[in-house]
């Protein structure tokens, strides 16, 4: 539009129209046009919808350092872009080159693109509408009835309703266990859909006063009722399977074959490391992927009001029925246990909305000073040869009792652990030695929860804690002291940016007072209001000020220092200008950032982090 006019603007798009409209992007209003026609996918949405995890920033120089171990072009020595540009212009053109072969290489890894088509053409939607959870699975459904003869309603708002019941989560037996094996349901919700036949067309009606979860888990059954009853007292029909289920099957058949795929993939990868297995592994997982989001999103649009088949009923027959569903094989499994071992005990140690975690350390004492690979190996065998079928007549003894359409629960094994710790509900630690069929030459940490894995640990601590908890797995206590001691002389000598806190900030308007901060400021809101001041202070305009919704870091000051305050924050690096580098204190860093995050392991099973002097130690 600048350099010709409306007419040749209009030619990006193969319909001749450009869609403008006024976007706000972190309290800023930002000039936005859509060529008409072209599809523009964002790769840091792609990355922030298919990663299933969180980072501490999401710019590509850390994203790219992360998943291919390269950086952006540094351009420090000018300051700030705008300097580049102006006093090397050969470097700029470079620098900006160079960030479209980064997200070219992420995708070589990552394949994100490839999963966006995957999605798309089986949905036959859109590639924009592959990031929304309704409208792929309202075409799904449109072009699935369409080919029946059948034409959908028109869409109504329903009213607002009471949250719906979450997934059941046990509280877990806090500290160490030795010879954890978890055991998964498949896709859960998707299952549950198909085992009731949940769907508009086949509901009948919810049954008055029905029975709790707790009385169903003793096998009381009050209604003698012909069709498909789910947990919460809703009725289905068994006499033809519903246009939701069929669907469900056919996606869930599709991803098994994906990832049947990948995982023989990952076995050949252990024992050869072929370049084109890690390939194999990275498609076959993002085919297998595309189906399990498809599958589980059904879920997510079916809860969703504004979805045309929302309806509170099954979203919640889907809810409680999962509760019901883990909840019966945790009782299960604690019986066959205490019948084979002649004890009286809770032998499932923690259990989450799919998944249960099974001690086995009564069973492996009987096999006396095994090596940990042969223990493995009989696990495996008595899992695959007792446990599963097991399983399997019990999930069926559920359907029966609940009259369901099929028995559609599929538990496996998943993870064998010769030891795993709990600190919490959803937080815990497994030492694997085998995963999926998977077996590997030495033991891989599985965590869930613990702050190595949390987007808000800083950059340096992360592999650290990693390694640390790695001795606590397969060390001792010595050993994780010396590398405690180790760390804390290198920390020293790390960079602000390195031990620094990742957060985002918000509210910084709220608790501005004073051109600074205000009473009760949260410390991270605290440190960019302080930042924002020293901008200005000293006539800083190369770097800009942090606003609402920014990524950044932040870190204690000792005191007293040139600035009078106890905390500082930076969007990217910490300006010479402010002369604080000195002042980061960075024994309060390693404190709060290593230290309290792995005393929090070490305090539930004993062992300590460093040495500590007594009375016995002062008087010799």
């Amino acid at each position: 539009k600048y350099l010709f006019n409306d007419k040749e603007a209009k030619k990006l798009s193969p319909w001749g129209i450009l869609d403008e409209k006024t976007v706000e992007f972190k309290g800023k209003e930002n000039q936005s046009y859509n060529p008409v026609g072209i599809s523009v996918l964002d790769y840091y949405q792609l990355y922030r919808k298919f990663t299933f995890g969180n980072q501490e920033s999401y710019k590509l120089d850390y994203i790219a350092q992360i998943e291919v171990g390269e950086k952006k072009i540094d351009y420090s020595e000018h300051g700030s872009l705008l300097e580049l540009y102006k006093n090397d212009f050969q470097k700029f053109i470079e620098y900006n080159i160079y960030d479209c072969v980064l997200v070219d290489k992420l995708d070589d890894k990552l394949k994100f693109l490839e999963q966006v088509m995957a999605i798309a053409y089986d949905a036959k939607v859109n590639y924009n509408d592959t990031m929304t959870t309704v409208r792929p699975w309202d075409v799904i459904i449109h072009n699935y009835l369409l080919e029946q003869g059948i034409v959908i309603p028109q869409f109504k708002k329903q009213p607002d309703f009471d949250s719906l019941v979450g997934g059941y989560v046990k509280e877990p037996n806090v500290g160490l266990n030795k010879w954890v094996v978890s055991f998964d349901l498949n896709s859960l919700y998707p299952h549950l859909i198909m085992q009731y036949n949940i769907s508009p067309e086949t509901f009948v009606t919810r049954l008055p006063n029905f029975n709790s979860i707790d009385e169903l888990l003793d096998g009381t059954m009050s209604h003698n009722c012909p069709h498909s009853i789910a947990a919460n007292g809703c009725v289905y029909r068994k006499d033809k399977q519903g246009f939701l289920p069929e669907l469900m099957e056919k996606m869930y058949n599709d991803r098994v074959i994906y990832k049947k795929k990948m995982l023989e993939a990952k076995q050949r990868y252990e024992k050869t490391k072929s370049k084109d297995d890690e390939k194999l592994i990275a498609r076959y997982h993002n085919m297998q992927m595309a189906k399990k989001i498809q599958l589980n999103s059904a879920y997510g649009a079916l809860g969703n009001q504004y979805f045309r088949w929302f309806n509170f009923n099954h979203a919640e027959a889907i809810t409680t029925s999962g509760q019901l569903s883990i909840r019966w094989i945790e009782k299960k499994v604690n019986q066959f246990f205490n019948k084979m071992l002649k004890t009286d005990k809770d032998y499932v140690i923690a259990s989450d909305t799919d998944s249960i975690y099974v001690c086995m350390e009564d069973l492996v004492s009987h096999l006396g000073n095994a090596p940990d690979e042969e223990i493995v190996k009989v696990i495996d065998e008595f899992c695959e040869k007792k446990i599963q079928p097991y399983l399997d007549q019990c999930y069926q003894e559920l359907a029966d009792m609940m009259n369901a359409y099929a028995q559609k629960m599929q538990m496996k094994r998943e993870t064998i652990a010769n030891k795993g710790i709990w600190k919490a509900k959803k937080m815990y630690i497994l030492n694997a030695w085998n995963i999926e069929g998977v077996q590997y030459e030495k033991p891989k940490l599985k965590m869930q929860g613990i702050e190595a894995v949390r987007s808000s640990t800083p950059h340096a601590c992360r592999e650290k804690i990693k390694e640390a908890l790695s001795i606590v797995m397969n060390g001792s206590n010595e050993e994780l002291k010396k590398f405690i001691l180790d760390f804390r002389t290198e920390f020293a000598t790390l960079p602000f940016e390195d031990v620094a806190f990742p957060r985002g900030v918000k509210n910084m308007k709220k608790y501005s007072k004073n051109g600074i901060y205000d009473k009760g400021t949260p410390i991270q809101v605290k440190g960019a209001l302080i930042f924002n001041h020293l901008l200005k202070k000293h006539n800083i305009k190369s770097i800009p000020p942090i606003s609402d919704g920014d990524k950044i870091k932040f870190a204690y000051l000792k005191e007293p220092n040139v600035i009078g305050e106890s905390v500082i924050a930076t969007a990217d690096y910490l300006p010479r200008e402010f002369n604080l580098d000195k002042y980061i204190d960075r024994d309060t860093q390693f404190e709060k950032s290593f230290v309290e995050p792995l005393r929090s392991i070490t305090d539930v099973i004993g062992w300590q982090i460093e040495d500590r002097a007594t009375l016995e130690d002062f008087f010799g």
